[in-house]
């Protein structure tokens, strides 16, 4: 009996934390908020193309790096896909009835914590790296990029 209340206490949990950042998620119907947490992933993915797209800029001049890179994103892709099936692993359909209403909302929403994580990690490459760090590896001088 326990179960379900737990279940829907951590489904809640998640809202309440973007509730206050995000204005939609006051929405009354889970059809708003669902739409909410579709809207939040758009602008997370556009985010991160922006950012992907200013890489690529600024690094044309070292192409095996935006190759490794290129391959880098690929795996990442797959990774965040995987990662939410691992969270719903019933999946669409049918079978993801067992989530209720909410699947769609809670699919969204780890879509873009996962995005968001992604344009962290990605984000060093414009923010370039401190003078005399020798493990930046890739990531340009930070006085180099401005």
């Amino acid at each position: 009996m326990k179960t379900p209340w737990l279940f829907l206490l951590a489904l809640a949990l998640p809202i309440n934390a973007l509730a206050s950042d995000v204005p939609c998620y006051n929405s009354p119907s889970q059809a708003g908020l669902n739409a909410c947490a579709a809207s939040e992933f758009t602008k997370a993915d556009q985010q991160l193309n922006k950012v992907w797209k200013a890489i690529l800029v600024k690094y044309k001049d070292q192409p095996v790096f935006l190759e490794k890179l290129k391959a880098s994103q690929k795996l990442w892709l797959q990774f965040r896909d995987a990662e939410v099936d691992a969270h719903f692993p019933l999946g669409k359909g049918e079978d993801a009835t067992q989530y209720g209403s909410a699947y769609s909302m809670c699919v969204s929403q780890t879509q873009t914590e996962l995005t968001q994580q992604r344009i962290k990690q990605l984000q060093a490459w414009l923010n370039g790296a401190q003078e005399g760090d020798v493990c930046a590896g890739s990531i340009k001088n930070s006085a180099d990029l401005k």
